[in-house]
């Protein structure tokens, strides 16, 4: 594990600065790569993205500190057969060359060594995630989704 990176589990009381810190990194992703200035999956904005995340069962939640702040947080999914799936990973925009995602991933890698296979999806518009992925991470590019609401994302597997 880094050093300088300690995660956490996420009360309800982090519900508040993560649901500010997730909004601010998914707008700055859409207004980079949509003509929108924001948008995100649903209630990534309002708490109740994070809320679900946290308290869903099957699900194990950390808020990432990093030199004693929030500065993000990730969700996994342990699946059957050691089949894990990344639910979500976002870190403060204001972090950003500070290589977090990459220490992040990382330390995810380290705890959670018994993974056979992991799975992580995106919207189809992130280049920098899907960059992210494939080249910092180790993922390929498996398939792309259509949703119900018209937008596509695309899945990566390792």
């Amino acid at each position: 594990m880094n050093n300088n990176l300690e995660y956490k589990k996420i009360y309800s009381t982090d519900y508040e600065i993560l649901t500010r810190i997730m909004t601010s990194a998914f707008n700055e992703d859409t207004a980079i790569n949509t003509n929108l200035k924001e948008d995100g999956p649903t209630g990534y904005n309002d708490g109740t993205l994070i809320k679900k995340l946290n308290e869903q069962e099957g699900f194990q939640s950390y808020k990432i500190i990093y030199e004693n702040n929030i500065v993000g947080a990730y969700t996994i999914e342990i699946a059957h057969n050691d089949e894990y799936t990344l639910e979500m990973l976002f870190i403060d925009p204001t972090y950003r060359n500070e290589h977090l995602g990459t220490l992040v991933w990382k330390d995810i890698q380290q705890k959670y060594i018994s993974a056979k296979s992991w799975t992580v999806e995106t919207p189809d518009y992130s280049k920098r995630n899907h960059h992210f992925y494939t080249e910092k991470c180790g993922f390929t590019f498996y398939k792309e989704n259509i949703h119900p609401n018209g937008c596509k994302s695309f899945v990566f597997k390792k």
